[in-house]
């Protein structure tokens, strides 16, 4: 399962290394300049990692369906 881990200070990459054994499927993003709660201070963003991985990304923020379901 697609997993993304996103820091910002004081946090930084401390998150992904942590979640790094766990998930196979890992994407790590650190938001540089900027404090600890990324959706109030960063929300474009944090729009702009979520959509790809949620498949949101051109699709007018439908929700697509990517393989079959468990």
């Amino acid at each position: 399962m697609p997993t993304m881990a996103i820091g910002a200070h004081p946090v930084g990459g401390a998150l992904e290394r942590q979640l790094r054994p766990v998930a196979h499927h890992l994407i790590g993003h650190v938001i540089e300049n900027r404090g600890h709660i990324v959706p109030l201070h960063r929300p474009e963003r944090l729009l702009g990692l979520l959509e790809p991985l949620l498949g949101l990304e051109g699709s007018g923020g439908q929700l697509r369906h990517h393989g079959p379901r468990q």
